[in-house]
């Protein structure tokens, strides 16, 4: 989720502004299954470094398949995830998007949470933005300067 105050706040260009939205969109997609916008909003060559593969993955079909399962499976979904310190980087047409992602769950003992490391590489083709790579680490989440894991 992309707070509001967060662009009111922020000294962001209109592009910069418009890449944490599509970024914002795309982690919705994301959570909630949305395939279709995931796909409009990915070149079809996209390519990615993420926790869950221990080599580069390319091509958005894997994470197609990634998508279509949230929609299948809701209940493994975050009830919120939120875009922690993001930074918007433009150079021509190469827009780079960093921040850490943190997933909240609600659990059987009440929520937990997970956080992620993540960039996100855009490039704009025919005047439009469309993720070409991007790259996914789990970040610890701590708890009174303890790590928390699930």
């Amino acid at each position: 989720m992309l707070e509001p105050a967060l662009l009111d706040d922020a000294r962001l260009d209109a592009t910069q502004r418009q890449l944490l939205t599509l970024t914002d969109r795309l982690l919705a997609a994301i959570q909630s299954g949305d395939e279709a916008t995931y796909t409009s909003l990915c070149l079809p060559e996209l390519s990615c470094f993420e926790d869950i593969a221990p080599y580069r993955v390319d091509g958005v079909e894997f994470h197609r398949h990634l998508v279509r399962r949230a929609a299948d499976h809701p209940e493994s979904q975050p009830v919120r995830q939120d875009m922690l310190n993001p930074r918007v980087q433009v150079y021509e047409n190469c827009g780079i998007v960093t921040y850490t992602r943190l997933c909240t769950y609600e659990g059987p003992d009440g929520p937990y949470w997970r956080a992620y490391n993540e960039t996100r590489v855009y490039i704009c083709v025919e005047g439009r933005w469309r993720m070409a790579h991007f790259h996914r680490s789990p970040a610890p989440v701590t708890d009174g300067g303890a790590a928390v894991s699930r």
